[in-house]
């Protein structure tokens, strides 16, 4: 399930952010990418640059399937949440 929102709290002060649009904004390019760096392999092209922009759309799943995870900082004078949702 793709994530969202992403809930920031610092403190008491809670922020949504429209996870979302971090990533679909990318989406198009990423996917031009992927185009591009498999056209250039099937063409005999072994470049590391290649091969790299082949596989970019590991980043963009890595990117959206971040639903559920959730980071929390607790010191002694600041209470940091990052929540996925």
């Amino acid at each position: 399930m793709p994530a969202w929102i992403l809930l920031f709290r610092i403190r008491n002060f809670m922020i949504p952010i429209p996870w979302f649009i971090i990533w679909i904004l990318p989406l198009p390019f990423i996917l031009v990418t992927s185009i591009i760096g498999y056209v250039a392999r099937l063409s005999g092209m072994r470049n590391y640059i290649f091969r790299l922009l082949s596989e970019s759309w590991r980043v963009l799943m890595l990117i959206i399937c971040l639903h559920g995870i959730e980071v929390r900082v607790d010191t002694e004078k600041e209470n940091i949440l990052l929540k996925f949702i």
